[in-house]
């Protein structure tokens, strides 16, 4: 076999690689409703594809970054909006869930209350993190809280860290674009 023909058997070799290795993706989301300011952000190998400063203001999200400020109207019947549901449908069985890391910070002045509303907080985050837990049974789950017993603070962030095929994303996008248009 020649250079050139074994150059050839490469493309395909690569694109094959490609379409079975995982992808790891991260998004990181917080809010502080106080302030009615969050964060959104989106890494895929630890390279940033997307990072917003995000306010709600009635049906509008309000997106900032470094280059742009833009509102974006929700409408949650539009076309584009049901294909990426059945998206989420096809693909939730296809993506492992690596890491999910949930902090919180909240105090409402008073010591007693702040308690109260922590522990049940943690009791609903650790009944979710079962519930996962029990269909991603290799997932590393994490809950980072703290309480301010002096002060009104209220805070949640969120890290998810996923992996999911190349394969899989496009099988899925494809089958819901057909899906949603035979509706």
């Amino acid at each position: 076999m020649d250079l050139k023909t074994s150059l050839y058997l490469i493309i395909p070799a690569v694109i094959i690689v490609l379409l079975v290795l995982p992808i790891f993706v991260e998004l990181r989301v917080s809010f502080n409703p106080l302030y009615n300011r969050g964060v959104v952000a989106l890494f895929i190998f630890k390279k940033k594809i997307f990072y917003y400063i995000v306010s709600l203001h009635g049906k509008n999200i309000k997106l900032e970054n470094e280059n742009e400020t833009k509102m974006q109207e929700i409408e949650f019947s539009s076309p584009e909006f049901v294909v990426i549901e059945e998206f989420m449908r096809q693909i939730k069985d296809k993506i492992r869930l690596r890491e999910c890391l949930i902090h919180y910070h909240i105090g409402t002045g008073d010591a007693y209350t702040s308690a109260l509303v922590c522990g049940f907080l943690n009791v609903l985050i650790m009944h979710f993190f079962l519930y996962v837990k029990s269909h991603k049974p290799t997932a590393s789950l994490c809950v980072y809280d703290s309480v301010s017993y002096k002060k009104q603070a209220y805070e949640i962030a969120g890290f998810l860290s996923i992996s999911v095929s190349l394969f899989d994303v496009a099988y899925s996008y494809l089958y819901s674009v057909i899906i949603t248009k035979m509706k």
